[in-house]
Formats: C-alpha cells, structure tokens, sequence
C-alpha cells in the first residue's frame, strides 16, 4: 500500500523539518482535487488523474497511484473513471499513512 522507501528518500530530500509540511500540502492538493472530480465526475480527464498519480507516487502511495493508473487509462480510452475506486484507494492510503505521519488525513 505505501512505498517507504519513496517516502524515506522524500522526506531525506526535503529534510525532516519540513516534512510533514510538504506531505500534508501534496494531501490537501489530492484531496482538493479528489473531492472537486467526486462533485463533477463528467468533467474529469486523464490529466486530472495523471496529476492525482504523481502525487501519489511523491509519498509512496502505490495503491492510490494504481487505481489512478487505470482511472487515467479509462479516461483515456473513453470509458468513465472509477472515481469511487480512487476515493476508496486514497482513504486507504490516508489511514496506512497516518502511522508513518499522524494527523496527515486531516490534510486531505
């Protein structure tokens, strides 16, 4: 579910001190972004769930990203996007994180 060995080397790139602040803003930019698809579902494009993955694959949320993988490829193809699926996949991926970072679901 969460890779922390990218998580690791995120938080050794950016240093600790500013950690968590770097982790809650890319969480509350998903989050934003998430809910704003969940409101308006005919509006979402595969550009929409390829910048929902690079943010995911920035903390290591590999679950998250793949359900953003085929949400973007369905877009892509024509089809609607599970957007239900990615929902579900980053509430997952918001309580395995709040082990490695507590508080950080808030964020979303």
């Amino acid at each position: 579910m969460i890779d922390r060995d990218r998580l690791n080397a995120l938080r050794d790139d950016i240093g600790e001190e500013d950690f968590a602040d770097v982790a809650c803003l890319l969480v509350s930019e998903i989050g934003e972004k998430l809910a704003s698809l969940q409101r308006a579902p005919a509006t979402a494009t595969a550009d929409d769930f390829h910048f929902l993955r690079g943010g995911a694959l920035n903390l290591g949320l590999t679950a998250f990203s793949e359900a953003c993988t085929l949400a973007e490829g369905a877009c892509r193809a024509g089809h609607p996007p599970d957007i239900a699926g990615v929902a579900d996949a980053f509430a997952a991926a918001m309580t395995a994180l709040s082990t490695d970072l507590p508080g950080v679901a808030s964020a979303a």
